[in-house]
C-alpha cells in the first residue's frame, strides 16, 4: 500500500504539472483574446464587441484557472499522497 500511494502521488504531481504546462502554453498563445480585448477597448459600449470579449475572456480566464489549479492541485494532492505513503511505510510493523 505505501508503494502504491507513492506511485499515485508521483503520478498526480506529474499530471498536475503537465496540465499546468499545457494550459500555460495555450494561455501564452491566446492571440484571439488579445485582438478581441483591443477591439473591446476601442468600443466598450458596442454590444457585439462586449459579447465577443466576454466569450473570449471566459476561455482565457478558464485557461488561467486551469493552469493555477493544475499546479496547486497537483502539487498539494500529490505531496499529501507521498507523505501518506511515507507515513504508512514508517509505521508498518516489522515482523
Amino acid at each position: 500500500m505505501p508503494g502504491f500511494l507513492r506511485f499515485l502521488g508521483t503520478l498526480v504531481i506529474l499530471l498536475g504539472l503537465a496540465t499546468a504546462a499545457i494550459a500555460t502554453w495555450q494561455l501564452a498563445g491566446d492571440e484571439h483574446f488579445r485582438e478581441v480585448a483591443t477591439a473591446y477597448a476601442r468600443h466598450p459600449e458596442h454590444a457585439l464587441f462586449q459579447t465577443e470579449y466576454w466569450t473570449a475572456a471566459a476561455k482565457h480566464y478558464g485557461l488561467l484557472a486551469t493552469a493555477v489549479g493544475g499546479l496547486l492541485g497537483g502539487l498539494s494532492l500529490g505531496s499529501i499522497l507521498l507523505a501518506l505513503g511515507e507515513l504508512l511505510r514508517r509505521t508498518r510493523p516489522q515482523y
